[in-house]
């Protein structure tokens, strides 16, 4: 008995775990925060940095295992995926589609995160779920009614059914349990946007949350009954009091802060968890420098001038 268990023991396969981030130079300060407060929270798995495109980020000292990686380090089946899913999506940002690779690398459960978020707990506690579910999220992008993935929302749901909606995902905080499978599903679901152009919005949540809801992946999301986990939008807490009375007076877990692409200006509370990596003097000139730009108005067009930018530049890549 005591050589069979030890065979079937041998023959269990030892999951490998890890984090990907997509970060470049420009992303490096968000990166850094995150991986900061991933740290701080407890969480000592692998990190795995993919880069987004254009100079590289920096990888911060004393962060434990963190681990910059190029193009060169996925799969030739990999690069080939992201290829055509670039050439098929030219709508979308090529660096944002590169989160796609974590299926193509080193571990079977990953966790995946944008940099515009803070951790608030470990995340390594997180991976149980993935026990009876390949996909695990907490967010409340289903309550948004599908504006944010959808052009025709009604649409979407007349083709795949009243509750298309609900199977809706935040794609820039997720966990997955790899499947042999899931590549041809998400290929299938870009096969399904393009049958139906008009119907989706042209980026990679699109394409996750439709593949989610053709192919049926089992999943977890943390903000649905019964766990009924705390929403994990920056906006919707107006300081860090909210958070602290959803937690300790409400009761409802929360694992992370998404700001989704905002950018600090130091006027709203909330925002100061974006410099929790520096020191009380560098915070103190991140915050007045950040009260500046938003008094002078100039806060305002930094917000405005790259969104302007980036819709021009999905224009071009739509008529290539």
């Amino acid at each position: 008995m005591l050589i069979k268990a030890t065979m079937n023991n041998m023959q269990t396969k030892v999951l490998k775990r890890g984090i990907y981030l997509v970060a470049n130079k420009k992303s490096s300060d968000e990166c850094h925060n995150l991986i900061y407060s991933i740290r701080k929270s407890g969480c000592s798995l692998p990190i795995h940095v993919i880069p987004y495109g254009g100079e590289p980020p920096t990888i911060p000292s004393a962060a434990g295992e963190v681990k910059l990686l190029s193009m060169s380090d996925f799969s030739a089946e990999g690069l080939a995926f992201l290829e055509q899913v670039e050439r098929r999506m030219p709508q979308c940002s090529p660096g944002l589609l590169r989160r796609f690779l974590a299926w193509f690398g080193d571990f079977d459960e990953f966790l995946y995160s944008d940099n515009d978020i803070v951790a608030l707990m470990n995340w390594e506690k997180l991976f149980s779920y993935l026990e009876e579910n390949e996909i695990v999220h907490a967010d409340t992008e289903y309550r948004t009614g599908g504006r944010f993935n959808l052009s025709q929302p009604d649409r979407f749901k007349e083709l795949l059914g009243p509750d298309a909606l609900e199977s809706a995902i935040t794609a820039g905080h997720f966990l997955c349990r790899r499947s042999p499978r899931h590549v041809n599903d998400l290929l299938a679901g870009l096969a399904w946007m393009e049958a139906h152009t008009d119907v989706p919005k042209w980026h990679d949540q699109a394409l996750l949350h439709i593949t989610l809801e053709l192919a049926k992946w089992p999943t977890l999301n943390l903000c649905k009954p019964p766990h009924n986990w705390a929403c994990t939008w920056a906006g919707s807490y107006g300081n860090v009091l909210d958070i602290f009375r959803v937690i300790q007076v409400d009761g409802h877990p929360i694992s992370h802060l998404h700001y989704s692409g905002g950018i600090a200006t130091g006027t709203q509370p909330i925002d100061e968890l974006l410099f929790s990596k520096l020191s009380a003097k560098e915070r103190r000139r991140e915050l007045f420098g950040a009260l500046m730009c938003e008094f002078s108005g100039l806060s305002a067009v930094q917000r405005l001038v790259p969104r302007a930018i980036s819709k021009a530049k999905r224009k071009m890549r739509s008529k290539r």
